[in-house]
């Protein structure tokens, strides 16, 4: 689709799962939003480099189905979802936190601290059974808080039902946070139409926009029942107005920004935006769907651990090999840029990968199988 528009180290990239190809554009646009200003703006560099967040916020929003005022930029996925715990209302009767045995664990780490809190993790069991959503039913229980979903699991593929899981939270009092990291980009994100509480996300996977621009959605409504105790001057109302003894949460999501914004991740990030809105969320999902299938078809069922399920799979797929080291090796001569996981190997599709590119996948590992 776009392969001209990145760099791709080897002959077959296939590690967008883990980190996307970095787009020619990156260095023009951190020099344009970030470096530039800095050097010859002075005290009035403060302009562009905002100028830099709000072009951030309005590339992603398209990508991720949502209104660019109800995106806060962070430094990591990690620190959305600490913001969102440590932000909750009290709520008497409401002291469990559900998750599922498959998500990454950065997602366990963070929700664990709320332990100190009083409140106790629920583990759902992991697999294929987490794209129906009955299997989520002991999340929407009387005494749960807040319930996180991964989007697209990052080891199974499997897609959750999170339009179905955001609506039955809702009905039943709970908080949902939707994690997107292994989604957005690639999978069609609508969290407008979704309208589940909050949803974090990454910029350094299918995005294609590096570390260190990561960003907090808040539904309007939810944030301003929330309190964040990590707070800063630009979670304040007016940030300007400099008083030490005074301080009003901002309206919506600005209230979780805490302190300054890292400007160069966010200026950087924004030319993997415009490579993607050039196509749109739903062209690259077909893109990659149908490469995944020709990979699926070219290789035997059972030599992937990851869901193989037309319409309820991601863009990655963990397969199985008799002997990962000696097929590591062949893939590495072959120009091959995956991950491992499990013992097996871990690939993903994106926009610059085509049907070459799993012909030669495929080829590399079928002696391995």
């Amino acid at each position: 689709m776009d392969r001209d528009k990145f760099h791709l180290p080897g002959r077959h990239y296939f590690l967008s799962h883990s980190v996307g190809a970095q787009p020619k554009a990156f260095n023009e646009k951190l020099n344009a939003g970030f470096a530039a200003p800095w050097r010859t703006e002075g005290f009035h560099v403060w302009a562009p480099w905002f100028d830099a967040v709000d072009q951030f916020r309005r590339g992603l929003a398209p990508i991720i189905g949502a209104i660019a005022k109800d995106i806060c930029p962070l430094a990591n996925v990690s620190d959305g979802i600490s913001k969102v715990l440590l932000s909750l209302p009290e709520r008497k009767g409401r002291r469990k936190l559900v998750l599922t045995e498959d998500d990454f664990p950065t997602v366990g780490f963070a929700l664990a601290q709320g332990e100190r809190l009083g409140y106790e993790l629920v583990f759902l069991p992991g697999g294929e059974r987490l794209a129906d959503p009955d299997a989520w039913a002991p999340a929407f229980e009387d005494d749960v808080q807040l319930l996180a979903v991964m989007q697209v699991f990052s080891n199974s593929a499997v897609q959750s039902p999170v339009a179905e899981i955001a609506r039955r939270a809702r009905e039943r009092g709970v908080f949902s946070l939707i994690d997107v990291a292994q989604a957005a980009g690639a999978v069609p994100v609508r969290l407008n139409d979704w309208r589940p509480d909050f949803a974090v996300g990454t910029s350094l996977k299918y995005l294609c926009g590096g570390p260190g621009a990561a960003y907090l959605w808040a539904n309007p409504e939810s944030a301003r029942q929330c309190a964040p105790l990590n707070a800063g001057w630009f979670s304040h109302a007016d940030p300007y107005e400099f008083d030490i003894r005074h301080f009003e949460f901002a309206e919506g999501v600005t209230r979780f920004a805490g302190g300054t914004p890292s400007i160069g991740p966010l200026a950087g990030a924004s030319a993997g935006h415009e490579v993607l809105n050039v196509h749109g969320p739903d062209k690259i999902y077909q893109h990659n769907q149908k490469l995944l299938t020709r990979l699926i078809d070219a290789l035997p069922g059972s030599a992937f651990l990851s869901t193989r399920k037309e319409g309820a799979r991601g863009s990655s797929a963990l397969i199985r090999v008799n002997d990962y080291d000696a097929a590591a090796s062949v893939l590495a001569e072959a120009g091959v840029i995956h991950d491992t996981r499990l013992g097996a190997v871990r690939v993903s599709v994106h926009l610059y990968n085509d049907e070459a590119d799993i012909d030669a996948l495929a080829g590399a590992l079928s002696p391995y199988l």
